[in-house]
Formats: C-alpha cells, structure tokens, sequence
C-alpha cells in the first residue's frame, strides 16, 4: 500500500461507515509500515492505541515493539479493536479481542485466509473486495470479525 501523511482509506471508509466509537476504550494496530496517521486517526475516535512496531508515542497512542507472534497472554481478550495490516499476523491477534470486540484486517484481494484460519469463538461480520480507493489498480480486501459475546 502506498503511504502518505493521511491514514489509510481503506481504514476510514469503514469507521465512518459503521459509525465506530471508542471512547475508554483499547485498540491495537498492526502493519508492516509506519502506522502514525492510522493509529492517530483511532485516537481522534475516542481509542487508545497500542501500536506494534517503533514509533512516536503521542496523546493515546504508544508504541510497543514487540512482534505478534510474541504477544502477551495479558493481553488476551483486552481490545475491543484490533486492526491490521498484515494479514499472516491474524491468528496472533484474535486472542487479544475482547467479548463483542472487532478484528479489521485489510490486505491483497487473494489474502483473506477465510473463516477457519481465524480461531474459536469469531464470527466473519463483512469481507469487502475491490479496488484500494487510494490506488485503484490494486485489489484489496477488508474484512471485518467479531467475537461474539457469550
């Protein structure tokens, strides 16, 4: 995906769509790229982010480099959002969402592993295919889990 000063629309297409607010409460971010303009645009929705990978620490954004294969068991189910950029990181990041929570993964049209590649208790809501609204000859994928509360 092409980077610029401005997040991802693939990213806030959808929060603007469905009308997303997380006021108090925790989303995690990760990508294989700088994630400032995406993390901040969280921030502005009310979340506070954790990002994976270095970055500058600001105003409900913070950084942790720490790989997500890697991720701590305290995080387990603590993110009402998670979202992604990197798809091969998803089965790493499922555990970390919280009962009614969203897992939002974008990536390359023919990338989506499906539904079995996604863990116990996840339910697809939407998987979204066409072309990145930023660079149009590139199919993209959005697709948008959620684990259900019991």
């Amino acid at each position: 995906m092409k980077r610029t000063d401005r997040p991802r629309r693939m990213l806030t297409d959808w929060t603007a769509s469905s009308g997303v607010a997380g006021e108090g409460l925790a989303a995690l971010l990760v990508g294989l790229d700088d994630l400032g303009p995406e993390a901040y645009h969280l921030a502005t929705l009310g979340y506070e982010v954790l990002v994976l990978g270095p970055g500058e620490d600001q105003a409900h954004v913070h950084h942790v480099d720490v790989a997500p294969a890697d991720l701590p068991e305290a995080w387990h189910t603590r993110f009402a959002l998670v979202v992604t950029f990197d798809v091969e990181a998803v089965p790493h990041l499922s555990p970390c969402l919280a009962d009614g929570g969203l897992l939002v993964t974008v990536g390359d049209a023919d990338a989506w592993p499906g539904p079995d590649a996604l863990g116990p208790g996840l339910t697809e809501v939407v998987v979204e295919q066409g072309p990145d609204p930023e660079d149009p000859m590139t199919q993209r994928f959005r697709a948008v889990v959620a684990r259900l509360a019991p």
